[in-house]
């Protein structure tokens, strides 16, 4: 069930790996340089506000389904009450804040958009609360079938506006609002089918997982920050043009993480329901199956990447090879990173990946304000490898001191488990092969 739930997880992050490199495609060549930067920031500030303001109840809901064996009718009720209000009030907060971050972080956005990006914030909230509660009930097929929606949606709006509408940067913000608005909507319709949609504000069981919660929100928000604080500090040194640049290498060298995430995305429900005992030893077989292909695709992108980027975005793109190269080494260690993270939240001890987090987060900003004025989005990506490289590491320390394993047993595959993976493989393929003979 696992290696199946991994697997399917794993091709709708395939087929949305498509879907999103087609929509980066599209921006760059129907936008200029500095207006697919601006786009940049608008597809950044909503998710980044809602990493802030959803408290790690998303990953909260799913250890109290899971571990606490609470009630799904109950959880996503809470959940769905706390998202509201805490969207509320972020817009609250947030609107006299408006002109010193156009100023500074969001330099080159348009103040028009800062409403309705600002706006999105409540209904993101409510996204992740569906989609952690599909996750908590183990509904894998429904949570693939959203995030595939979501790919080819934003695909879909994206070329009939910039393509065929011959619109610009005002029609593809607009495209990004309303095909977000529908992807909630859409988790909403699909949480219903397993669980009964109420709002319905539990104060003990609100308790308990802000208990819980507040320290994967830490762990979260470092991580986010560690992933997405670049993006801003490169738009408060340079331009929207070298944002742009940055942004379509950060695009493509986070498609290594397309498998980790989908295996991050089915382990953390797994190892919350399974005794404690079996936890390390599940992980130590995940994390040195993931890490092999995740350095599979890490080493085709290096091969690949200097031809392919001018190829497809451009030759004004061309900047964005070098930081493209510089990100992969780090891409690829934070893919142990994502795989261990699960093993010591499912265990309540968020503090070890807070602690790793916060040190790569700091040496990460340093860095930036360092290397950014130098070398420019070279210099970003030299800061965000080191970060993650420095996270990898010492989270596999700990890990190792934890579990007593070696880390031969955590990171190098063992000839039996990848035959066993090829055959398994292969049968799948065999069996659609003989679905699409016999219809």
């Amino acid at each position: 069930m696992f290696i199946r739930n991994v697997f399917y997880t794993f091709s709708t992050e395939i087929f949305a790996v498509g879907a999103t490199f087609l929509t980066g495609v599209i921006l760059a060549r129907a936008l200029t340089p500095t207006d697919r930067g601006i786009m940049v920031l608008v597809m950044t500030l909503p998710w980044l506000v809602a990493s802030f303001a959803h408290l790690g109840l998303s990953q909260a809901n799913i250890y109290m389904v899971g571990r606490k064996k609470y009630s799904a009718t109950l959880v996503l009720g809470n959940a769905l009450a706390i998202a509201l209000v805490f969207g509320l009030l972020c817009v609250i907060v947030l609107d006299p804040f408006k002109e010193p971050a156009l100023q500074t972080v969001l330099r080159g956005l348009p103040q028009q958009y800062w409403l309705p990006l600002i706006l999105l914030v409540p209904a993101l909230l409510i996204d992740m609360a569906t989609l952690s509660m599909l996750r908590a009930c183990q509904r894998f097929d429904l949570f693939n079938l959203r995030r595939l929606v979501s790919s080819v949606s934003m695909l879909a709006g994206f070329v009939i506006v910039l393509v065929f509408g011959r619109g610009g940067l005002m029609a593809a913000v607009c495209v990004y609002l309303a095909v977000t608005i529908f992807m909630v909507i859409l988790s909403l319709w699909l949480i219903k089918k397993e669980t009964p949609l109420t709002l319905a504000f539990n104060r003990q069981l609100t308790k308990t997982s802000l208990k819980f919660g507040l320290k994967s929100y830490l762990q979260n928000l470092v991580g986010m920050l560690n992933y997405r604080l670049d993006v801003f500090l490169l738009a408060y040194y340079l331009n929207p043009e070298q944002v742009a640049f940055y942004g379509v290498a950060t695009a493509l060298a986070e498609i290594a993480w397309y498998f980790p995430d989908s295996v991050g995305v089915v382990l953390f429900p797994r190892l919350s329901n399974v005794p404690e005992e079996e936890v390390h030893r599940i992980t130590a077989r995940v994390c040195r199956d993931t890490l092999t292909i995740t350095g599979i695709i890490v080493m085709g992108m290096l091969a690949i990447s200097w031809l392919f980027v001018p190829l497809v975005y451009g030759n004004v793109y061309r900047a964005s090879v070098l930081p493209l190269l510089i990100l992969l080494p780090g891409v690829m260690t934070m893919g142990v990173y994502k795989v261990l993270t699960r093993n010591f939240t499912s265990r309540d001890k968020q503090q070890v990946s807070i602690l790793v987090s916060s040190v790569a987060l700091i040496l990460n900003v340093g860095l930036n304000i360092i290397l950014i004025p130098l070398w420019g989005v070279a210099g970003a990506a030299i800061a965000s490898t080191v970060g993650y490289t420095v996270a990898g590491a010492m989270l596999l320390s700990f890990f190792l001191a934890d579990s007593k394993l070696s880390w031969q047993e955590v990171l190098l595959p063992k000839r039996s488990e990848l035959v066993g993976h090829l055959y398994w493989a292969k049968e799948r393929l065999q069996g659609r092969r003989h679905r699409v003979k016999v219809l």
